[in-house]
């Protein structure tokens, strides 16, 4: 095989302008996410002893939790089911199944 064998295709865009994006200004992006309301990822723990909490509730525990639910709720009501997650460190399954019986204690 010679050299000329060896060589890359080019690719023809047919004329579009190759001149390279110019640098993304982090903070500029940060500043957009953040007024369109998504939240900064918490930082990981400097000391390695610490694992990160996605890494805890992955190997805590099997859930025993097969079946999927999906449905469409209002605003309110997801952030509430959002809010009571994140305040009692549990997934949003053991939330929904916290409602239920807590609706069942009080049908009694």
């Amino acid at each position: 095989m010679s050299t000329d064998d060896k060589k890359r295709a080019t690719l023809d865009f047919g004329g579009l302008d190759n001149t390279p994006a110019p640098p993304v200004d982090n903070n500029a992006v940060k500043a957009a996410t953040r007024a369109a309301g998504f939240r900064e990822t918490p930082k990981a723990a400097s000391s390695e002893a610490a694992p990160s909490i996605r890494t805890m509730r992955r190997t805590r525990r099997k859930t025993g939790r097969t079946e999927q639910f999906a449905t469409r709720l209002r605003a309110e009501t997801i952030e509430a089911i959002y809010n009571y997650a994140d305040q009692h460190e549990i997934t949003l399954a053991e939330t929904i199944e916290r409602a239920v019986e807590a609706l069942k204690r009080g049908a009694e």
